[in-house]
């Protein structure tokens, strides 16, 4: 199962040091993130979450926001399985409501305005980026215009460890594969 879900990973020290140099992931030692170095799947010692770089150029950061762990408790999925576009809606969304809006984010808006969907085809990952979030039917003209589903090339190649933050909800059980809810 492992194998067939998880690819080898791209990411090394040296991608890992130019998104410190973009500013979009501390240093090493402050971050606490440590490259796979060719692994073939994620194997995260105590403590560490296992993230992908592009993530972290949709706006992720650590400490993960509030928001971003209530909705994963709210869905009962894990960091891992969220596809990259995905961190890109939360974000822009958390930035609206509190930079524009003034107001911590809303979750009902937020229920309101996104659904979460199965990610692929049959016989694609459900674990690596297996659901997204897309706003929902007649939502469009309400919302942010903005392509929210762009084409991204290998993104799951490029995953990476970092240390999980104390009392934090978002670990990764690379072995787990979601349910999908009546609900």
């Amino acid at each position: 199962m492992m194998a067939k879900e998880w690819k080898k990973s791209w990411s090394n020290t040296r991608s890992l040091n130019d998104l410190v140099e973009m500013g979009l992931l501390h240093n090493q030692e402050l971050g606490g993130w440590r490259a796979p170095e060719g692994e073939s799947y994620p194997d995260p010692r105590a403590g560490e979450i296992v993230v992908f770089e592009d993530y972290f150029k949709r706006g992720f950061g650590v400490p993960i926001h509030p928001f971003l762990q209530g909705l994963l408790l709210y869905y009962e999925i894990k960091i891992c399985i969220r596809h990259p576009n995905s961190i890109l809606l939360v974000s822009t969304f958390i930035h609206l409501c509190e930079a524009y809006v003034g107001i911590e984010p809303h979750f009902d808006l937020f229920c309101y305005l996104f659904c979460l969907r199965k990610k692929g085809a049959v016989g694609g990952s459900k674990i690596v980026g297996g659901v997204y979030l897309n706003l929902r039917d007649g939502m469009k003209n309400r919302y942010l215009s903005y392509p929210w589903n762009t084409s991204l090339t290998k993104w799951y190649k490029r995953w990476f460890y970092i240390r999980e933050e104390p009392g934090s909800t978002t670990f990764c059980d690379v072995g787990y594969v979601p349910e999908k809810r009546v609900s």
